[in-house]
């Protein structure tokens, strides 16, 4: 399934861009391939035991989630765990995670 969604720094159009999010799995663990902005990412999220995860293997990234649609607590713990991403690699990823989160169960 391939989702077209939009991004955004501050939540004004002159600063957003176009992404692309394929997933991959249809069942838990799910797997996505998010493009945007020349960046690709091949992401892994699911549940655990204690709540959800999201890991980036190329980039040796693993870390906790909120809800899937929780832009801002998701984008705030990624960029923790991974200062090396920029800021628009991490807004594409929390949001290519809320373009998928009613079609996931997670």
């Amino acid at each position: 399934m391939i989702f077209d969604y939009r991004c955004s720094k501050d939540g004004s159009k002159s600063d957003s861009w176009d992404a692309v999010a394929h997933l991959l799995t249809s069942k838990p663990p799910y797997e996505i391939k998010v493009t945007a902005r020349g960046s690709c990412f091949h992401i892994i999220c699911g549940t655990y035991e204690h709540g959800n995860f999201l890991c980036i293997p190329s980039d040796g990234v693993a870390t906790e989630l909120a809800g899937l649609s929780d832009t801002f607590w998701n984008l705030e713990r990624l960029i923790y765990m991974c200062p090396k991403f920029s800021q628009t690699d991490a807004i594409s990823i929390v949001y290519a995670l809320k373009a998928i989160s009613s079609y996931v169960a997670i």
